[in-house]
């Protein structure tokens, strides 16, 4: 069934790409900053359309790792919207980085106001724990064990920790259901609102619909998807998604407070301050413009030396294992 859904979507896909180029190429090349939030929003509606039509089919309760494969091979076409879904909410969140970072890098974040980079940072967060929790919905031993370390990350937040994970994630039955009504309904509705005022059009346009849509196909035909493993499967090694395993590598060394909640904290917080004291670097006396201003350098500078480890903490762990 998958070979002859397989061939079908490819010739649709064959016959359309030449239109889609047109309108791709046609014109002068848009700016990098341009490109990027425009190719991450087609990424995006991609995301949501193929999100849709598996909400149908995905049961948060009961065996949901069974649920899941029947949806990969029973149900016609289920394989490619569960590809589509998968590389296009990757696509729009790393996107959506590589925007954030080009703002950050030009000091972007000096136009912003304080309350107006808050929002974007928290939607950058807000997108990351979407993909945690998909990648907690796959119900196979993996997800189990994302989380499973999520809630005892939290639970080590002295006196909130425990009601913090039990509004994020189940427990015994209802595991799967709480990430189940974040990663559906209550994430996309929250980063709609915090990007409200940021995103001027929610349109596109139809060449990075088409780019969006040809590559997301491409990458659903060409290749194959991840082979799940059962949760009472024997695993050597359990991982948790790609953005998460620099944090796993530190925690097999070192306490989990620290290392899950309080040095992303800090991280978090200067990414936050950054815009106020920047403003506090344009006013005032002179002594204190300086001061405000070496600030802010210094700050600047530790983020990106923070950002530029961790990246490769990721690579290391993706490549040998964290």
């Amino acid at each position: 069934m998958m070979s002859t859904e397989r061939s079908r979507i490819s010739s649709f896909f064959t016959s359309t790409c030449r239109e889609g180029g047109r309108f791709i190429f046609e014109g002068h090349i848009p700016a990098f900053s341009t490109v990027l939030p425009r190719l991450g929003l087609a990424a995006l509606i991609l995301c949501i359309l193929s999100g849709v039509i598996l909400t149908f089919q995905y049961r948060p309760f009961g065996n949901v790792f069974k649920n899941l494969e029947e949806i990969t091979s029973l149900i016609p076409y289920g394989w490619f919207f569960r590809q589509i879904h998968y590389i296009t909410g990757q696509a729009f969140v790393f996107l959506m980085l590589l925007h954030t970072a080009d703002h950050f890098i030009r000091r972007r974040y000096r136009v912003y106001a304080p309350g107006e980079w808050t929002n974007l940072t928290a939607a950058l967060l807000a997108c990351f724990f979407a993909l945690f929790t998909g990648f907690i919905l796959k119900g196979d031993k993996e997800g189990l064990f994302a989380g499973k370390i999520l809630a005892s990350i939290l639970d080590t937040i002295p006196r909130l920790g425990k009601g913090i994970a039990g509004l994020l994630v189940g427990s015994e039955d209802d595991f799967f259901f709480l990430p189940y009504l974040h990663h559906c309904f209550f994430i996309p509705l929250l980063v709609g609102y915090l990007l409200k005022d940021h995103i001027r059009d929610w349109l596109p346009g139809k060449g990075f619909m088409a780019a969006a849509g040809i590559l997301a196909a491409s990458y659903a035909l060409v290749v194959a998807p991840f082979i799940d493993i059962p949760p009472d499967a024997p695993a050597e090694a359990v991982t948790g998604p790609w953005f998460f395993l620099g944090i796993q590598s530190l925690l097999r060394n070192w306490p989990v407070f620290p290392v899950g909640i309080l040095l992303p904290l800090i991280f978090v917080l200067l990414v936050l301050i950054l815009p106020l004291v920047s403003s506090m670097s344009t006013g005032g006396s002179r002594k204190a413009m300086r001061a405000y201003y070496l600030l802010e350098r210094v700050i600047y500078w530790i983020i990106l030396a923070a950002a530029f480890s961790y990246l490769l903490l990721v690579l290391s762990a993706a490549l040998k294992g964290p």
